[in-house]
């Protein structure tokens, strides 16, 4: 089922009563997906979601993933819909009261506005220093994404560690742009947008403060928004790249033993039981 960005999704979340009091935000890739063809997203994870409604909890997907792409996956395997998503670290979509869900219009509008304005001008420029990069470092293996001018794709993250090295002093002279990056992916946006931001978003349709909000992720652009807001319960699985795993240490963060999001919603749950008692 093709669903385009800024579409009304098909399909419903859980029915919802009384006001939100946790907000659960997870990374797509990596962190949240599995490796099962079959179930992308586990059943046990569902269950969970499903089992902890009545404590006040709505979750939701926020990914570097256009809704096209995260939807051709997630759709068909869930048997219900997040309350949220937040697509390409920028556009928002929410629950309404019938559990469609539904495109922040204005918001989106307005990202896709002022990232039509960096494209046009940093593309350029931008393409200059990456053909510098491929005279220079003739063996890394990459591509320009086809829908997006600003997005690279690497053969893996490694590849794009080293990429990062040489474009990062130029970025650094681009005012009001940021890297976005997901192990081997990597996009410049306007600095406005981010995951953090795109949660804030929708944080504000539901009043819910940071403090109650858990968010998981595995890669850079997680770690930009841990950093935005360290109040958050922030956590990572132990395959997160080292850079995320080394900032969560130091900061008082949640680094899970275990790949995945079971095990860290399990001490999550624990620790808020236990400072309700």
């Amino acid at each position: 089922m093709h669903v385009e960005e800024g579409q009304v999704l098909p399909g419903r979340a859980l029915p919802f009563q009384g006001p939100c009091r946790w907000l659960l935000s997870f990374d797509y890739d990596e962190t949240l997906r599995t490796n099962d063809p079959l179930h992308p997203v586990p059943p046990a994870f569902f269950e969970l979601m499903r089992s902890w409604r009545s404590m006040g909890i709505r979750w939701g997907i926020n990914t570097g993933r256009s809704l096209p792409y995260l939807c051709g996956e997630l759709l068909p395997c869930s048997p219900f819909l997040p309350d949220f998503i937040c697509t390409c670290e920028r556009f928002a979509y929410v629950a309404q009261a019938d559990g469609a869900l539904s495109p922040l219009s204005g918001h989106n509008a307005l990202c896709h506005q002022h990232n039509m304005e960096v494209r046009e001008r940093i593309c350029p420029g931008f393409h200059a220093q990456l053909d510098v990069l491929r005279v220079q470092c003739p063996h890394l293996e990459w591509i320009i994404a086809d829908e997006d001018p600003l997005s690279v794709e690497a053969v893996d993250s490694a590849t794009m560690d080293a990429i990062m090295a040489y474009l990062v002093p130029y970025i650094d002279t681009l005012e009001g742009v940021a890297a976005q990056r997901a192990g081997r992916y990597m996009r410049l946006a306007d600095s406005r947008y981010c995951k953090g931001s795109a949660l804030q978003v929708v944080a504000r349709e539901w009043q819910v403060p940071s403090a109650r909000w858990v968010m998981l992720g595995d890669g850079h652009n997680d770690l930009h928004a841990f950093r935005l807001f360290p109040q958050a319960f922030c956590a990572a699985p132990a395959t997160a790249h080292p850079d995320v795993l080394a900032y969560l240490r130091a900061h008082g963060g949640y680094v899970s033993p275990a790949s995945g999001v079971l095990e860290i919603l399990r001490t999550w749950h624990e620790q808020i039981m236990t400072e309700q008692v």
